[in-house]
């Protein structure tokens, strides 16, 4: 569980975004559970709802550099559109770099993530709240997208994803709360992705999650954990 010391002390939440400690919220963690749960509790299904075969691996040095800083993560939101400001808190939840086994699906892979099971912080978080994917545009690239998706009700999320590459999901709160962060570009629409029903055709979603239009990665309801 991640703490905060208050704003006299000499805490900073640069220390959450150094190498090391992405690393331990990564797929070859040697902290925790992580190396096996990102393989156990992360699914990925095309279009039709059909599942295909991911892998993940360890952030590369470049996508490490490029979020080495609480800064640069908020600059990363703010080219995104979002109204960031000195007050939130930017806490990274899982990360990693995404393979899909045989090409990314046309319209991308809905990628779930069982978010309890996962073992993440999940400090204040409740079904209904938003959190943010960001993606390295392409590898090394140094430049990052930014997609919000909303909590569902069993602790899970699941994202559209359209490309091959590193991936960081992300918490923003302030003073001790999870708060969504308000766009100051664009709109925000709820969009359910196809076929987010466990491999069956016959799409019956207990919720949906929401996504910026200017992104290509929408959200939806993924199934109980214990269907994984």
């Amino acid at each position: 569980m991640t703490t905060f010391a208050s704003k006299g002390d000499d805490w900073s939440n640069d220390a959450l975004w150094s190498p090391d400690y992405l690393k331990s919220v990564g797929p070859t963690s040697h902290q925790g559970q992580f190396a096996s749960n990102m393989a156990m509790y992360t699914r990925a299904m095309d279009q039709e709802g059909h599942v295909v075969d991911i892998t993940w691996k360890e952030l590369s040095k470049g996508a490490l550099e490029s979020i080495s800083s609480e800064k640069k993560v908020k600059e990363i939101f703010e080219k995104n559109g979002y109204d960031v400001t000195d007050k939130m808190d930017f806490i990274p939840l899982l990360d990693g770099s995404i393979t899909f086994e045989d090409g990314v699906p046309a319209g991308g892979g809905v990628v779930t993530f069982a978010l309890n099971s996962l073992g993440v912080d999940s400090e204040g978080i409740e079904p209904g709240d938003t959190v943010y994917l960001m993606q390295e545009t392409k590898p090394g690239s140094g430049v990052w997208e930014v997609y919000a998706a909303k909590v569902g009700e069993n602790y899970d999320i699941a994202v559209n994803v359209s490309r091959n590459g590193s991936l960081v999901l992300v918490k923003v709160m302030s003073n001790g709360d999870v708060i969504t962060v308000d766009k100051t570009t664009g709109n925000v629409v709820d969009r359910v992705p196809g076929g987010n029903n466990n491999g069956n055709t016959n799409t019956n979603p207990s919720g949906s999650t929401g996504t910026s239009t200017n992104a290509s990665t929408s959200a939806g309801t993924s199934p109980k954990t214990g269907e994984f």
